[in-house]
C-alpha cells in the first residue's frame, strides 16, 4: 500500500504565520493552485488514487475535493475522517508564530486548550490503524490533512522524531509524502520536484 499525504493549500492564515489549529479557515486562491499542481505531480507520474480521506476542516475539505476531481472520484465517496483534525493550538490559535515548526510537536508549547503532544500522537497513531482498516483493498490512498497531524503520523510511524522534527521533512503547504508499506518494509518519502521522490527514513 501506498499512503499519500497531502497538506492542504495556502489559506490566509498560513500565508501570515499563523496558528490555526480548530478554527476553520478556507484556501486561498493560491492554495487552491498549490494542490491542483499537487494532483497533476501524481498524475503526470501514472499514479491513480484509489480512495481520499480528508479532514473535515473545510481548507483540507475542498483541498480534497480538488484532488477527488483530478482522479475521477465524486466528491461524496471522500470519506471525512475527524481523527485527520488539525491538533488544537487552544488559545494559541490566531497568533503569528515565526518559527512554527519549533511548536508543532513540541511537549513544552503549553497554553490553555492545547491538545497535549502525547494526545496527538495517540490520536496519529488511530489514525493510522483506521485507514489501513479501511483502506485494506487499495494500492494508493490519499490523506489530506494538516502540518502537525502530518507530522504526528510520521513520527508515529518512524519513532525518530528528530528526522521529521529537525527540519529534514518540508511540510509546507500543498506538499506530498508517501509512505510505502511493501511486505516486512517501511519506507517514507519526501516529493521534491528536483529529485522526485526522496527517502527520509526506511526501517524493516
Amino acid at each position: 500500500m501506498n499512503l499519500y499525504l497531502l497538506r492542504h493549500g495556502q489559506t490566509d492564515w498560513t500565508k501570515e504565520g499563523r496558528l490555526q489549529g480548530h478554527t476553520d479557515i478556507p484556501l486561498n486562491d493560491t492554495g487552491r493552485e498549490q494542490v491542483r499542481t499537487a494532483a497533476e505531480e501524481l498524475r503526470s507520474r501514472h499514479i491513480s488514487v484509489e480512495r481520499i480521506l480528508s479532514s473535515p476542516l473545510q481548507r483540507a475539505k475542498e483541498s480534497a475535493e480538488i484532488m477527488a476531481r483530478r482522479f475521477f472520484i465524486p466528491p461524496e465517496k471522500i470519506i471525512v475522517e475527524p481523527l485527520l483534525k488539525e491538533r488544537c493550538f487552544g488559545e494559541a490559535e490566531g497568533i503569528v508564530i515565526r518559527k512554527k515548526k519549533e511548536y508543532y510537536l513540541n511537549r513544552d508549547f503549553n497554553c490553555p486548550g492545547i491538545e497535549s503532544y502525547d494526545a496527538l500522537i495517540l490520536r496519529a497513531r488511530k489514525a493510522i490503524r483506521r485507514v489501513l482498516k479501511t483502506c485494506s483493498d487499495c494500492e494508493n490512498v490519499l490523506l489530506v490533512s494538516h502540518g502537525a497531524m502530518l507530522y504526528a503520523m510520521i513520527t508515529a510511524l518512524s519513532d525518530e522524531k528528530i528526522v521529521y522534527f529537525g527540519g529534514q521533512a518540508r511540510l509546507s503547504a500543498g506538499s506530498l509524502h508517501r509512505i510505502r508499506i511493501e511486505e516486512k518494509m517501511l519506507k517514507i518519502e519526501e516529493f521534491q520536484p528536483e529529485t522526485e521522490w526522496h527517502l527520509l527514513y526506511e526501517k524493516s
